[in-house]
This record gives structure tokens, sequence and C-alpha cells, in this order.
């Protein structure tokens, strides 16, 4: 962070005509951190490397900041370079002709005797993509940031190049608010995918299909057997006999769903994790669009749409559901509130989910939840992210339909959801903000009217009831105001469910 009085000394020093071309960029930069943390002096004596001089004020403030520092500046524009001469020769004390190497291109750069810089900042102007694949090859580095446009180099690609193998990076990519950073190891894989399975032998194989299939060529499948009493566990180790490295097999004894997930993902070894269930299957180029919206957007989650494949009709309805994004008319980009997904479908397959956001925050599947496990994993996940990107293709394929499902049962297993809540009230209940509090009353509403769609007639008074005291409880718990207005809404479209069932002639409406 550039302070006020040095702000004006440089501008006083760097007055040539080339020079204030760039330097209220600069001074702009230097005071919001645009090149991220790790643009500073790092350690006594270190090098650093300056690909373009641009303005000079950079140079100036990091050799005022380190009297030890040497730097070194590629600049193939001599008459910038003569300028920046004539400045900083008025400079008093700086040393600068001692401190400071000029190359005229990294290509002689690249033939010095030179072997690590403790900071690499490129200018967008010199932007070489195959010169980055180079400088990363001849020299070590500690934080890589600059500047490019994305029709010189695509931004993944860029991601990829310098991840885990510098010790940091800040790029800023024209166009985009937000930058590409990353700190640390590049990761074994950059998506794990875990597929729970359980008595799905008709439907393995097409999942399983269409991940192997993926255009993420760094992906790893984690299938987990959770105790299948038919030959599901059989036909995974059919799939990682075959694709070695890209198929993993999980067996363990049967503990339901969450357990799965939970025991696929404690063993992920990818930068996200995404699920997968293994009656269902998804387009080959899924996790490909949601890495990049991921990374482009340095989000902890991003999510596309999905569709709705049902087995017996071959029909197929699409719910893109993506809005609030900054770009795209809301359907692209990072969404701006979160919250307004909460009381959303749980859909906890149409995402990937950085992997320490979860563990961070402690997230995991509740596995004493006998089903609908996915309800307060969602809740959960969104009401803690605060950056989400969303991409509006639906590239994930829910199969409908099938015997054995969860979302077809009708009879007490319904009454499950109100353990998931009670549990959901302890675990957001000492954090949660109004704007969670309100969103969580929502999202139990919505789930009691469609079990109430769909409960058994001789059950529906019984889960009413229910209902109507966990609705209650919820505004006393969190002390909210206004739920005599929710619970009024609650009983009004509870008595159209009862006069649509008794014009069905008692059989509920599907939800």
């Amino acid at each position: 962070m550039l302070r006020s009085a040095e702000s004006n000394r440089l501008k006083a020093l760097l007055n040539g005509p080339l020079l204030s071309k760039y330097l209220e960029e600069d001074l702009s930069r230097l005071h919001s951190g645009h090149h991220g943390v790790g643009f500073r002096v790092a350690r006594p004596g270190a090098a650093i490397l300056l690909v373009g001089a641009r303005s000079g004020a950079e140079i100036v403030h990091l050799l005022t900041a380190s009297p030890t520092a040497t730097i070194v500046v590629v600049e193939p524009n001599g008459y910038l370079k003569n300028e920046l001469d004539a400045c900083l020769a008025n400079v008093k004390g700086l040393r600068w002709r001692e401190r400071v190497m000029f190359y005229p291109s990294t290509d002689e750069l690249e033939a010095s005797p030179l072997q690590a810089f403790s900071l690499v900042r490129v200018d967008a102007a010199l932007f070489d993509a195959a010169g980055l694949v180079r400088l990363l090859g001849r020299f070590r580095i500690d934080h890589l940031c600059g500047d490019f446009d994305p029709l010189d180099a695509d931004p993944l690609d860029v991601y990829r190049q310098c991840r885990g193998r510098v010790g940091s990076l800040h790029w800023r990519v024209a166009g985009r608010a937000d930058p590409i950073a990353w700190c640390g190891d590049a990761p074994a894989y950059e998506v794990s995918v875990v597929v729970p399975a359980y008595k799905v032998l008709p439907w393995i194989d097409r999942c399983l299909q269409s991940l192997v299939d993926q255009t993420l060529a760094s992906l790893e499948i984690i299938a987990v057997d959770d105790g299948s009493p038919d030959a599901t566990g059989a036909r995974l180790d059919e799939w990682a006999e075959k694709y070695p490295g890209r198929v993993k097999v999980l067996h363990k004894p049967n503990g339901g769903c969450a357990s799965a997930r939970n025991a696929g993902a404690r063993i992920a070894q990818g930068e996200y994790v995404a699920f997968v269930d293994g009656d269902d299957w998804v387009d080959t180029e899924m996790f490909e669009a949601l890495y990049r919206s991921a990374v482009l957007n340095a989000a902890d989650v991003a999510q596309c749409g999905y569709i709705e494949a049902y087995e017996d009709s071959g029909r197929q309805e699409l719910y893109s559901t993506a809005w609030g994004g900054r770009s795209g008319g809301g359907t692209h980009g990072l969404v701006d509130d979160v919250t307004s997904y909460l009381a959303v479908k749980p859909t906890i397959w149409r995402r990937i989910y950085r992997r320490e956001f979860l563990a961070g925050n402690g997230i995991e599947f509740p596995e004493h939840i006998p089903r609908f496990d996915d309800l307060p994993f969602q809740f959960e996940v969104l009401s803690r992210v605060k950056r989400m990107s969303v991409i509006p293709e639906c590239y994930y394929y829910y199969r409908q339909e099938r015997d054995g499902q969860d979302i077809a049962v009708r009879d007490e297993r319904l009454f499950v959801h109100f353990p998931i809540f009670e549990w959901l009230n302890d675990k957001v209940g000492a954090w949660a903000d109004a704007k969670v509090e309100r969103q969580l009353l929502r999202c139990k509403i919505n789930t009691h009217l469609w079990a109430l769609s769909r409960i058994d007639r001789k059950l529906f008074l019984r889960y009413f009831a229910a209902a109507l005291k966990d609705i209650y409880r919820h505004g006393v718990h969190f002390r909210m105001s206004g739920v005599a207005r929710f619970l009024k809404g609650f009983v009004l479209a509870c008595m159209r469910a009862v006069a649509q069932m008794a014009g069905a002639g008692g059989r509920p409406a599907r939800g």
C-alpha cells in the first residue's frame, strides 16, 4: 500500500512524457494492491524482475522499501529507458545505478547468470505466453503477477501453467474484475468426483462412462461401493481395472448415501470435489466448464444447470436456474447474493466445491440422516460460501421414475425432514444473520409443502401438525418477527393442497 507522501514524491520525480502516460495508473495500482499481497520485497537482498518498466513508480517504490533489493527490468523501448535514466538520476541516496539492471528482451535475460526472483511482474504490453513458459522453466519464482489480455492467452491455460510452479500467483485479466490467484503446491487433480453406489447396477455403466469421457483431463473418479448386495461393487472394480488412475474404488460396509459421499470426499485429492449419483449421468463438458468458471471467478463453489430425465417416457425438462451473476444478464459469473439460492430444491450434484472451503468450515453430509442428506449439506454450503459462480448450461442428467429413489417415497419416511431441520437449527443458529434465518424458514416451508403434496392421505394431518409446530418453533428459536405471516401463508398453501387432493380423488399431487 502506497502512502500519500510517497505518491506525491513519485509524481514530482517521474515527470517524463513517456513515463507520465503510465504514472497515474501505476500509483493507483500501488494504492489498491493491484498485484496482490506478494507484491513486496520478500527478503533482504532479493532480486525482483519487472517485465516492462512502465512509469518507473514500482522501481522507486521497491528500491525505497528495501535498501538491498536488486531490480531487473526488461524494457525494449529505448526511449522510455533513457527517460527513466534521466529521472532516476535526480533521486538522491537511491544508488539506483548499482541496484537496477536493464535488459532489452527476455531472451537476453535468460542468458544471464541469474537463477531466482522473489517477485516477477509482467506488463500486459509485453506479455507473451511462450515467453512465460520459458521464464517458468528458467527461473525459480516466489510470487508471479501481472496483467494480460484474454485475446493473447486463455486465462485457464495461464493458470494451469503457473499453478504449482511458483510460490504464489496473482494475474489480472483484462475485462475481468477478479484476479486469477493461487498459493501453494499444485493439486494432484483439478476435480475429484465422488460417486456413491448402492444397488445401481443397471445404471452405473452410463454414469461412469460419462465421467471417464470428460474433457477435463485432470479428473479423479472415486466410486464408493456402499456395501451393495448386488454386483454393483464388482462392476466398479471392472471400471477401475479398465481405467487405472482415472477410476478408483472404495468398498465399505453399508452406511447410507451420506457416509458414502463423506468417505469418498475424505480421500479425494482434487482442488475441487463433486458428487454424482450412480444412477445419473453428466455431459462430457460439465467439469471442464465448471472448473473454468470457478478458477476465473476465484469461486469456492461453481454451479451449472440440470436436466430431469424421465426413465419411462424419455421426456427431459431443463432447469438452468442461474440468476444473480455479474454478466450474461445475470446467468454467468460471480453471484452477488448467494443467499438467494438457499431455498431452492436440493441439487448438490450440479456443483463443484473447493475442498479447502469444505474442510475449513467443517462441512460434511450428516450421516445420522437416513435420506435427503443433500438438503442440509446444500443449505450449509450456500449459507457459508461468499464466492459462488454460475453458468446456465444444463450439464447434469437427473434420472427420474426409477424404483427405489428417495424422491418417490410417500410414507412415514418423509418425516425425516424434522430431524433434518432440527440439525440445521443447531448448525446455523449460532452464527446465522437475519437473511439466512429467513431463508431457512422459506426452505422449511418449501420442503414441507413438497412433502405434503405427495404424502399418503392418512398421514397428511399428522405431518401438517408437525410442520406447523416446526415453523412456529423456528420463530422462537431465531427470535424472528413476522412468523405469523409465514404460518398464515403455509396454512393457505396446505388448504389448496387438500383441495387439490380431494379433486384428484385422494391422490396426492406430484411435487
